[in-house]
């Protein structure tokens, strides 16, 4: 007996320069860079305020700077990241709804997110039927040529799919009832 094949549809997909999951990845050349430009900064109000001319006064001041401005930048990008990961919830959860009909089988965003970080499938039925699962399919951008200067940043594409296969039980026999159905002229005179 021949496997039944899966059909799978789009939901959507992103990249990891939309969404990464982890803001504060990057906070320690963030800090980084703050710090140079406190420095820069402290550099500047030494010429307008003498006690910071004291080194140690200059050390703190371009922590304090690095240290408020990356939390600052890591809060950004984590509401950014929050914002886009709602919207992705509610793109997924219509397409729930349009196929399940059933508000109950709905995600909230930390289980999508759980679905996106740990990878794999959900499995979702219709009127009580199995076969129909949401799965997050990553996808790497492909390896550079040995010519091509390597890019220091990778860049993954993250799909989102439904992918549909018919139930193991009693779909052989339909599909033979339907063949005969459609193509034995007696069978078609007999139900007539």
């Amino acid at each position: 007996m021949p496997t039944p094949r899966t059909e799978s549809r789009e939901v959507c997909s992103f990249t990891s320069k939309q969404w990464t999951g982890r803001p504060g990845e990057e906070a320690g050349a963030m800090f980084g860079g703050f710090s140079v430009v406190g420095f820069v900064v402290c550099l500047i109000l030494m010429l307008f305020v003498p006690g910071l001319r004291d080194v140690g006064a200059t050390m703190l001041f371009v922590a304090l700077f690095a240290t408020a401005f990356t939390a600052l930048g890591i809060r950004a990008k984590s509401a950014s990241e929050r914002a886009f990961l709602q919207r992705l919830t509610a793109t997924v959860n219509e397409v729930i709804l349009e196929l399940t009909a059933d508000r109950t089988k709905q995600l909230s965003p930390d289980e999508l997110r759980s679905l996106l970080v740990d990878g794999g499938s959900l499995p979702l039925s219709v009127n009580g039927v199995s076969g129909l699962h949401l799965k997050v399919i990553p996808q790497r951008s492909p390896k550079p040529k040995q010519n091509d200067k390597p890019k220091t940043e990778v860049v993954t594409t993250t799909r989102i799919v439904i992918a549909a296969a018919p139930p193991d039980y009693g779909i052989s026999s339909f599909d033979r009832l339907l063949e005969t159905a459609t193509t034995d002229p007696g069978f078609n005179a007999a139900a007539s």
